[in-house]
């Protein structure tokens, strides 16, 4: 889930997907896949923190994002 920094939290935010190249926005929660979920956690990735898009891959490709210094890939579907 996610929210535009400085915005209200929206009761149905997009998901990363859905989020334009070059937008940055707030997560609100972490996805309930345990592995995925302790693996952002580690990177410092957790509800408040504010990522950016940077870029996306081909179509159903992966999502590159940026927090800061850090930049790490999900794959589409980790990101839905």
């Amino acid at each position: 889930m996610l929210s535009s920094p400085g915005s209200p939290p929206n009761p149905f935010p997009p998901s990363l997907n859905d989020v334009p190249v070059g937008e940055r926005v707030r997560i609100a929660s972490l996805p309930s896949h345990a592995v995925l979920r302790e693996r952002l956690w580690a990177l410092g990735i957790r509800p408040g923190v504010v990522i950016q898009v940077v870029r996306r891959g081909r179509p159903g490709g992966i999502l590159h994002l940026a927090h800061g210094p850090l930049e790490f890939m999900l794959r589409r579907e980790q990101a839905a």
